[in-house]
């Protein structure tokens, strides 16, 4: 593992910015060992509960966040044992989550370019990507199987709804009445498609499920990431522009202090809860693309090393990227997590078909 000094490692735990900030995670390596150590054991109980005939509900790896560990049960009830109907209505909402994740990603992306301000000339390749993710998308969304379970119904109507709004919500972006609505509603789809993630049902096999389980944690990542980019991004662009100006640069609010400390707080708790229940497989290309630095909230990643610091000093002092530099690292990361994640999906997806057989 790489090691870093310990204003970027937050030795301890604790962020040393004052009472601003939230205390994180103690110590996210401890995480992932207990977390695998809770899918040892759940795996153990189910194997011998199934042979015993004994109902076991709700095969979870990681301690998720209350909603998403509730959710992630078949809402009809867990299996004891795998069934047809079970996996088969697992299986039609998993095919679609790596459609369903590009598309989230894709949206991102160009709410973030068109924000930013970037010419037409970039912008329109930007919408064409998210415009053939969307067909994609739609297509697998026909095949879901919703099956009675009314969350998943719902989420699946307002994204339909955003995207039936899509040529409004471009429109909305390029007027400055409008654009954080516009902002919203970008946010609102992403934020649906990465909810399907918890809501595919659970099985009743012990390492399937943890897998299904594992993958409730991209939405809180995401989302984290999110709102830690915004505020670097603020922070990076005022400081450039005050070195250009030769003006004294702006310190960053205690209230961002906090916010970024909270999204951080979230990203690794996120970020554990994957890596401890996903696939071996999956693990190893989380700590490639993390420089192996999945188990200390990814600070190995330029991008994430400098928001580290910043919540280790309090002040971009140690901080040197500028806001191309960090949009590089972000979108690098960002683009990883998406292979992660749909290669993630697939591996699932193919292991429910390996059970329909």
């Amino acid at each position: 593992m790489n090691t870093f000094d310990d204003d970027t490692q937050l030795r301890d735990g604790l962020y040393r910015i004052g009472a601003t900030a939230p205390v994180p995670l103690a110590d996210p390596a401890e995480d992932v060992r207990r977390g695998r150590r809770r899918v040892r054991r759940a795996r153990l109980v189910a194997t011998v509960g199934t042979v015993m005939a004994v109902g076991i509900i709700g095969i979870a790896g990681v301690a998720l966040q209350p909603g998403i560990a509730d959710r992630a049960t078949d809402p009809a009830g867990s299996p004891a044992a795998t069934s047809t109907s079970s996996v088969r209505r697992a299986e039609s909402v998993a095919q679609a989550l790596p459609s369903a994740f590009d598309l989230a990603i894709n949206v991102m992306f160009e709410r973030d370019g068109a924000l930013a301000g970037v010419p037409d000339v970039v912008m329109r390749p930007l919408r064409a990507t998210t415009d053939e993710t969307i067909t994609a998308w739609t297509a697998k969304a026909e095949q879901i199987d919703a099956g009675g379970d009314q969350e998943l119904a719902d989420v699946l109507a307002r994204i339909q709804r955003s995207l039936d709004g899509m040529a409004t919500t471009r429109s909305d972006i390029r007027d400055t009445t409008r654009t954080q609505v516009a902002a919203a509603a970008y946010g609102t789809l992403a934020d649906d498609l990465f909810s399907l993630a918890r809501l595919v049902p659970s099985v009743g096999d012990a390492e399937i499920d943890a897998q299904i389980e594992a993958l409730g944690a991209i939405r809180p990542a995401f989302r984290s990431l999110g709102e830690e980019r915004a505020i670097m991004m603020e922070a990076l662009t005022k400081r450039q522009y005050s070195q250009t100006t030769g003006m004294s640069a702006e310190p960053i609010s205690e209230g961002d202090l906090a916010a970024l400390a909270s999204a951080e707080a979230t990203w690794r708790r996120s970020l554990a809860d994957f890596y401890t229940a996903t696939s071996e497989r999956q693990r190893e290309t989380l700590d490639r693309i993390t420089f192996n630095t999945a188990t200390d909230g990814a600070i190995g990643v330029p991008a994430h090393r400098a928001v580290n610091q910043i919540l280790s000093t309090g002040s971009l002092d140690r901080v040197t990227l500028t806001p191309d530099a960090y949009t590089g690292s972000y979108t690098e990361l960002i683009r990883g997590l998406q292979k992660l994640f749909v290669a993630a999906a697939s591996e699932i997806i193919d292991d429910l078909a390996a059970l329909d057989r």
